[in-house]
């Protein structure tokens, strides 16, 4: 695999992830999780430790399970009605192709992610970086950290993921 093949597979990952979100195809984002992968809000941008430092949400791939079962239950009257997300995604810049000693990649992106709800609109912008982890025909997220611009205001209620 070229170079410019990779990097062009890492962006379109990072494109297609948000995609499977937008869609609400909540399950198949699931399974781009590696079985150790880790979704991570931090409270502040510089941490750098999820286990020792406060966090605004920090997920393992069981926690996400249940969010996704709750998000399909049809009895989880907070969903109703139906709550609609969109992330406009910025062109993902690759930082690493390949992290010495791990084989992990790193992607960058900035995102304004929007949610409606029964006439209610939220509207934040993050930068979301993500670590990868090449297998057989594409990657695994090991972590998906989303850095939010206003962590340290005010935070309204976020039904779905970022």
């Amino acid at each position: 695999m070229q170079a410019t093949d990779l990097h062009t597979q890492l962006v379109d990952f990072v494109y297609d992830e948000n995609r499977l979100l937008d869609d609400g195809q909540y399950q198949a984002w699931y399974d781009l999780f590696a079985d150790d992968g880790v979704y991570w809000v931090p409270i502040k941008p510089e941490h750098t430790d999820p286990e020792a430092q406060v966090a605004i949400a920090l997920e393992t791939k069981m926690l996400l399970a249940l969010r996704i079962e709750r998000l399909a239950h049809p009895r989880a009257h907070s969903l109703q009605p139906r709550v609609r997300g969109m992330h406009v995604v910025q062109r993902p810049e690759v930082l690493v192709t390949q992290e010495e000693g791990t084989g992990y990649a790193k992607v960058r992106t900035q995102l304004v992610y929007l949610e409606h709800q029964s006439g209610q609109q939220v509207v934040v912008g993050a930068r979301v970086v993500y670590t990868l982890r090449p297998v057989d025909a594409g990657f695994q997220i090991v972590e998906k950290r989303v850095e939010l611009l206003n962590s340290d205001a005010f935070l309204p209620a976020i039904q779905l993921f970022i």
